[in-house]
C-alpha cells in the first residue's frame, strides 16, 4: 500500500513539474511571438507605405512571419524556460522539499527533458507544417500586395541560370538567364539567352519578356534579337528547341534556389530521393532534414544545460550569475551548431557531422553537467 502511495506521489511531482515547464514555455513563447510581431509589423508598415494595402494587410503579414521567428529560436526558448522553471522551484525551496522525500537530481529532470523531447518531435510532426504553410502565406501576401504578383515566384538576386545544348547545332551550346520564373506553368520573366559555337565564342544574343517551357521547345514572346547585322529586331513570338524537360528544371530550381526550410521532415526525404535521381546535390536537403530530426535531442540536450544552471540554493550569491552563464552558455552552444550546420550545407562538414553529432555532443555536455551536480 506504502508503495503505490510513493508512485502515485512520484506521478504527480512528474506532472506537477511537467505542467510548470510548459506553462512556462508557453509564456515565453508568447512574449516572443508578441515582441516579434510589432518588430515585423514596422518592417510590414513600411513595405506596404507606398502601396494602397490596408493596414490589416501588414498585421496579417506581420502575424504569419512568427511561427518561422519561433522555428529558429526554438532550442533557446526550450533553454530558457528550463532555466526559469528550475530557478523558480529553487527559489520556492520546492526543490529541497522533493529531494528530501528521497527523489533523485535525475528524477527530478526527467518530467522536463521528456517533455522538452517530445515537445521537439511536436515541433517537427504539428507545428513545422504549420509554420511553413504560414511562411507560404506570408510569401503570397507580399506577392500580392507589395511586388504585385498573383503567383508564387522564384527570383533570386542574380538571376536563374540554365544551359543547355543547341539542338539544332549539337556542337553549340545555350546560356539562359531569367530575373524570375513562375512555378505553377514554368513561366520565365525578362529572359535573356546566349549563343556559343563549338569554339565557345558568342555569336548572338536573345532578349525576351517571357518564355515558356513547351514540349521540346521554349516559346518566347516580345523578342529582341542581336545576331549579326541584325541588331534589335523585334519580333512577336520566337521557338527555340530544347533537349530539357520541365521535371528537369523545376527541380534544379528547387535545389538551386528553393529555401530548405519551405519543406516538412514529411516532404524532404521524397525531394532528395528526387533531386539525387536527377543528378543533382541534395546536400543541403539533406542537412536540414537531419537537423530537423535531430531537434527533439536538441531539445533534451538544451533542458539538461538548463538544469546544471537553474537548480542553485536561492541563498547562494551566485545564483543570479550561474542563471545568466547558463543562458550565454546554451545560446553559444545552438549558435555553434547553426554554424556547423551552415558549414554542413555547403559541404565544408559531413553531413553526419554537422547535424547528428552536434546534437549529440550537446546531450553529452548536458549529461555530464548534470552528473557533476549530482555527485560533486
Amino acid at each position: 500500500m506504502t508503495g503505490e502511495k510513493e508512485k502515485m506521489t512520484f506521478r504527480l511531482i512528474n506532472i506537477y513539474i511537467a505542467k510548470k515547464f510548459l506553462t512556462k514555455f508557453l509564456q515565453i513563447a508568447f512574449g516572443f511571438s508578441l515582441l516579434i510581431f510589432f518588430i515585423n509589423l514596422l518592417d510590414a508598415l513600411e513595405k506596404i507605405r507606398e502601396t494602397s494595402a490596408p493596414f490589416y494587410i501588414a498585421m496579417a503579414m506581420a502575424f504569419v512571419k512568427i511561427p518561422d521567428f519561433l522555428n529558429d529560436v526554438a532550442a533557446s526558448l526550450v533553454l530558457i524556460s528550463a532555466i526559469t522553471t528550475f530557478f523558480l522551484f529553487s527559489s520556492r525551496s520546492e526543490i529541497t522539499i522533493i529531494r528530501a522525500s528521497g527523489i533523485s537530481l535525475w528524477e527530478i529532470i526527467f518530467p522536463v527533458a521528456s517533455s522538452a523531447f517530445f515537445l521537439g518531435i511536436f515541433w517537427i510532426t504539428i507545428f513545422g507544417p504549420v509554420s511553413i504553410q504560414m511562411s507560404k502565406k506570408f510569401n503570397s501576401l507580399e506577392s500580392r500586395y507589395v511586388k504585385n504578383e498573383m503567383r508564387e515566384v522564384v527570383a533570386p538576386q542574380n538571376g536563374i541560370w540554365l544551359k543547355q545544348t543547341n539542338v539544332e547545332n549539337p556542337d553549340e551550346e545555350l546560356l539562359i538567364q531569367a530575373k524570375k520564373v513562375y512555378q505553377k506553368n514554368l513561366e520565365l520573366d525578362d529572359v535573356t539567352i546566349w549563343f556559343f559555337d563549338a569554339d565557345n565564342s558568342f555569336y548572338k544574343k536573345i532578349n525576351a519578356q517571357k518564355m515558356f517551357m513547351l514540349e521540346n521547345s521554349w516559346s518566347l514572346e516580345d523578342v529582341i534579337l542581336n545576331e549579326g547585322d541584325k541588331l534589335n529586331k523585334k519580333l512577336d513570338r520566337l521557338s527555340i528547341p530544347t533537349n530539357l524537360e520541365a521535371d528537369f528544371v523545376m527541380q534544379k530550381i528547387v535545389n538551386n534556389f528553393q529555401d530548405p526550410k519551405l519543406f516538412s521532415a514529411f516532404q524532404l526525404p521524397t525531394l532528395i530521393k528526387n533531386l539525387s535521381s536527377a543528378g543533382f546535390n541534395s546536400r543541403k536537403f539533406k542537412v536540414h532534414f537531419y537537423s530537423l530530426i535531430g531537434q527533439p535531442i536538441l531539445f533534451l540536450a538544451m533542458s539538461l544545460i538548463a538544469c546544471f544552471f537553474g537548480l542553485n540554493h536561492i541563498r547562494n550569491q551566485s545564483a543570479v550569475l550561474m542563471i545568466f552563464l547558463g543562458i550565454v552558455t546554451g545560446l553559444a552552444l545552438y549558435i555553434t551548431a547553426s554554424i556547423i550546420t551552415a558549414l554542413g550545407a555547403s559541404g565544408l562538414v559531413s553531413v553526419f557531422a554537422s547535424t547528428w553529432l552536434v546534437a549529440l555532443i550537446c546531450l553529452a555536455i548536458g549529461i555530464l553537467l548534470i552528473y557533476q551536480k549530482e555527485h560533486f
